[in-house]
């Protein structure tokens, strides 16, 4: 395995404690690296998100690495990886390691992108060696001087592309999905209210109506990350939950969660 060359650029700014991935990389032998995703293709789904999630928060950035490579190899993206509670700031080695994660999904997901690229130093981002990968992603960061939208931009990366990610994203797609992720708790209430109203029998019992619950806010938190329709949501779905489900079950399903909020909304108005 080749080790993570690093990337010297002398004339760039930086802020300050700034350490990029591939120095941390380089710095691990190749036979520990190979053992840590052996042993994170061991995981289920479950336990490799919440192990990503604990080594994102506590800064065990080459732990973290492997798990988002590994999850990338499972089909999650990037948006579906963190709790959607997680602190909307970041240090600038954080936001290092998002961008990365992004990139390497992108870079798995849609490797035709290539071709969209107009930088020819951003095209090492989505094709070739390890360590151009690593060399490009630090030229492009800038040691935390350049914003994310000025990377989307670069980049050229579509809706579709950047709802999939967590930290390359647009102005316009961040202020959506922050206001998506701030409804997430009051339409998974409403759905909740409206399910504990449904009569139980024997073919709906306690049990159907939890799985109901988490199915439906499921469904609307992937429809808030795609541009598409019932097929594209389905699609998102497996990438969520790991589960198939049909365009026609997600079609009757959003019927059923927009007349819940169509409800609730009015209920709220009337008081």
């Amino acid at each position: 395995m080749k080790r993570y060359g690093p990337v010297i650029q002398p004339n760039a700014p930086s802020v300050a404690g700034f350490v990029p991935l591939a120095q941390i990389l380089q710095a691990q032998s190749p036979e520990k690296l190979a053992a840590a995703r052996a042993r994170a293709a061991t995981f289920d789904r479950a336990v490799l998100i919440d192990k990503f999630r604990a080594a994102f928060a506590g800064g065990k950035r080459v732990v973290a690495f492997v798990l988002a490579d590994e999850l990338s190899k499972r089909g999650l993206p990037p948006c579906f990886r963190h709790h959607h509670l997680s602190a909307t700031t970041y240090s600038t080695n954080q936001e290092f390691d998002l961008m990365a994660f992004d990139l390497r999904w992108l870079r798995r997901e849609y490797p035709d992108h290539v071709r969209a690229v107009k930088f020819k130093r951003c095209r090492a981002l989505f094709v070739g060696s390890e360590s151009g990968f690593h060399r490009e992603a630090e030229f492009a960061f800038y040691g935390g001087v350049r914003a994310a939208w000025k990377l989307v931009k670069s980049f050229c990366l579509t809706e579709e592309q950047q709802l999939d990610c967590f930290w390359l994203r647009s102005a316009p797609i961040a202020k959506r999905l922050e206001t998506a992720h701030a409804m997430r708790d009051k339409v998974f209430k409403a759905l909740q209210g409206d399910l504990q109203a449904t009569r139980r029998t024997k073919t709906f019992t306690d049990d159907d109506a939890k799985a109901a619950l988490l199915r439906r806010h499921r469904l609307w938190v992937c429809r808030g990350h795609t541009t598409g329709g019932p097929s594209e949501i389905a699609k998102k779905y497996k990438q969520l939950t790991g589960e198939e489900i049909s365009r026609q079950i997600v079609s009757r399903q959003l019927c059923l969660v927009d007349e819940v909020l169509r409800k609730s909304r009015s209920n709220r108005d009337e008081n």
